[in-house]
């Protein structure tokens, strides 16, 4: 009898985890606590980080690791803010709620599998370099059609009042996902930031800052991020290509 290889049990866990929030997420979203239902969300993207790290510095990274975090992340950055943006911005009466809340799913799926079939091809691929995404990851993508929820929890309750632009929104995130546009990879083997003391610095000030101004930092992070879309552009052009 083969002895198991609790090494390599550790990310998939981690990934189980990170699906039992998702699936949390759900459950709050279900049951109107709609804060709770976000932070679920936000947990889920950590256990994301955080697999993926653990799998490649245990060198345990595996087939089945990498189909069962497509899967939690189709259910925890797809199908949970998706339903999640439809019971609230667009309170699930509205066609066109419902068709933006259905195309982030669709695209999002689409996403995760166009990602499983480019790590197969990887080693003969030359279109992407290995710190750069083809179009924004799943989680981000969650987390940005999830800004106008964190304005009404914040005490701004605009979106409600520009349900159609809303949707343009969400479908303007959603083809994001499937693009081949070049965006910055947080895996990316050329770290900026040198010092590991500013590192450090820096990474405990957005830690403290999540936890005491959750939404106005999560607002923060996501804009840079998408404002980070044309940089990332100029960086894969200049980039040499191999």
């Amino acid at each position: 009898m083969n002895k198991i290889n609790f090494k390599a049990l550790i990310p998939n866990l981690i990934t189980l985890t990170g699906l039992s929030f998702g699936l949390s997420s759900i459950r709050f979203a279900l049951e109107s606590e709609y804060s709770l239902a976000i932070v679920c969300i936000l947990l889920a993207g950590a256990c994301d980080v955080l697999d993926g790290m653990l799998a490649r510095y245990l060198k345990s990274e595996s087939d089945l690791g990498a189909q069962l975090d497509s899967l939690s992340d189709f259910l925890s950055f797809g199908i949970a803010p998706g339903l999640l943006i439809y019971m609230t911005i667009f309170d699930q009466n509205t066609s066109i709620g419902a068709f933006a809340a259905l195309t982030f799913i669709i695209f999002s799926c689409l996403r995760l599998a166009l990602f499983n079939v480019s790590l197969e091809q990887s080693k003969n691929s030359k279109d992407f370099q290995a710190h750069f995404f083809a179009g924004i990851p799943t989680p981000v993508g969650a987390i940005l059609i999830l800004l106008p929820l964190t304005h009404s929890l914040m005490g701004y309750d605009w979106a409600y009042q520009n349900v159609n632009f809303i949707a343009g929104y969400t479908i303007l995130i959603s083809s994001l996902l499937v693009s081949r546009i070049p965006t910055f990879s947080l895996k990316r083997r050329q770290i900026f930031i040198k010092s590991k003391i500013l590192f450090f610095t820096l990474f405990s000030g957005i830690v403290l800052s999540m936890i005491n101004f959750l939404w106005a930092t999560l607002n923060i992070l996501a804009l840079a991020y998408f404002f980070s879309i044309p940089f990332s552009i100029y960086a894969w052009k200049s980039a040499p290509k191999k």
